[in-house]
C-alpha cells in the first residue's frame, strides 16, 4: 500500500523508507528495467516516482516493484 499510495504522488517514494517499513529492498534490476521502459524515474532527491507514461499502468508498475 505504501508503494501504491506513494507512487501516485508527484513526490514519489523514498526507497530507504520503504525498506524501513517493510524490511525489503526494492529490486534495482526491476527499477532499471522500468526506467528503461520510461515508466518510472528518480527525482533529484533520489525518490522513485511514476512517469507520466507509467501512470496509466500504475497498478502493474507497483505489482512489478513489489514482487
Amino acid at each position: 500500500e505504501f508503494l501504491l499510495m506513494g507512487l501516485r504522488l508527484r513526490e514519489g517514494v523514498d526507497p530507504q523508507r520503504y525498506f524501513l517499513l517493510t524490511g525489503k529492498r526494492l529490486s534495482q534490476s526491476r527499477i532499471s528495467e522500468l526506467i528503461g521502459d520510461g515508466l518510472v524515474e528518480f527525482t533529484r532527491d533520489n525518490r522513485l516516482r511514476v512517469s507520466s507514461e507509467g501512470f496509466p499502468v500504475l497498478d502493474a508498475v507497483v505489482a512489478d516493484l513489489a514482487a
